[in-house]
């Protein structure tokens, strides 16, 4: 026997569709009204420069993803990755220099950041937003000082390589190849949807988000996992860090600055929210989707870059607002099914 539902139920029911899957609507609606004014937009190589544009920071951001299911911040990876690319882009230019030398020393440079920040968190039991902010301001100070604030030029071809290269070109048909760099974000995708919903680890993290007390009462070591979140966010930045030093044949020392904001913003409309207990590692990729292709948008119609500034914040502003919205909803829709 099949039960009826009014009116209200059926439209309560396709606003929690769309609320669930807004990443996937927004995206369309977006691409759809770009195309129209700009039918540019749609053309291959057009849609391969936005989601090689978008890896680093896609990156970036599906590292955020598992930090903020537990209901933590890093404000630190902007820099991190920035003071990373620096030290990186230096040991590249040291004759005798191997490429697994100069990936390792940025590889644990990071492990080591993440590792303090955690560690600071940890003992103190300081609030990560406070930590991080603090941390961002040292490796800011770090950067400047060993590039004296001008870029590092002629790095080594291996990390042009990852940068720039392309893998199965198709030369009968003048197709160059999938970018790397789209190669390592599909990759590092794969890789945190697995964590994240397949491991102990993954699941810990999101219960830590969802009940701190509770997920200590159960037998979970809160601060070993927080810091595996912190070293796992600072890997993220570390690979980020490697692929935009590629693309841009140079280190700059403002180099991932402001990306966190990018980051935050493209996880939460992906649907992973800011208080923690759940992460949506695609979601955040769809979102990095979302910003890009406004980017795009607003560089296919001329668009002053001081203005695109003020776009990024206010879709930070309704990323966040969104959040908080389909937070409301959902409890609510819960409440109801309790009640009834």
């Amino acid at each position: 026997m099949k039960i009826k539902l009014s009116g209200n139920e059926r439209l309560s029911n396709a606003l929690g569709f769309i609320v669930k899957y807004r990443v996937f609507f927004i995206l369309a609606i977006l691409c759809t009204g770009i195309s129209i004014i700009q039918p540019v937009f749609f053309r291959p190589q057009n849609l391969i420069n936005v989601l090689r544009q978008i890896s680093s920071s896609a990156v970036l951001a599906i590292g955020f993803t598992i930090v903020l299911s537990t209901g933590n911040i890093d404000l630190s990876v902007g820099t991190l990755l920035g003071m990373t690319g620096i030290i990186m882009a230096k040991l590249s230019k040291i004759e005798g220099m191997s490429m697994f030398t100069v990936l390792a020393v940025g590889a644990i440079i990071c492990i080591a950041c993440g590792m303090l920040n955690a560690i600071v968190i940890n003992v103190f039991n300081l609030p990560s937003f406070i930590v991080t902010l603090a941390s961002m301001s040292i490796f800011k100070g770090i950067c400047y000082i060993i590039s004296n604030t001008t870029p590092v030029n002629n790095i080594a071809p291996y990390l042009i390589d990852v940068g720039r290269g392309h893998i199965l070109p198709i030369p009968s048909i003048g197709f160059p190849g999938i970018p790397i760099l789209i190669i390592i974000m599909s990759c590092v995708t794969v890789a945190m949807y697995l964590i994240i919903n397949k491991t102990i680890f993954g699941r810990h993290a999101i219960a830590m988000g969802g009940n701190l007390e509770a997920a200590k009462v159960s037998g979970v070591n809160t601060n070993l996992v927080r810091t595996g979140v912190f070293v796992t966010m600072s890997l993220c930045a570390f690979i980020a860090s490697v692929m935009i030093t590629g693309r841009a044949s140079s280190a700059q020392p403002v180099a991932g600055q402001g990306m966190e904001m990018d980051a935050i913003a493209a996880a939460v409309i992906g649907g992973t929210p800011m208080i923690g207990g759940d992460a949506k590692t695609v979601g955040t990729l769809f979102g990095c989707m979302i910003v890009g292709v406004i980017n795009n948008g607003l560089n296919l119609l001329h668009v002053d870059s001081n203005f695109q500034l003020v776009v990024k914040g206010l879709l930070i502003m309704f990323a966040i607002i969104l959040d908080a919205q389909s937070a409301k909803f959902f409890a609510s829709k819960q409440i109801k099914k309790r009640t009834n």
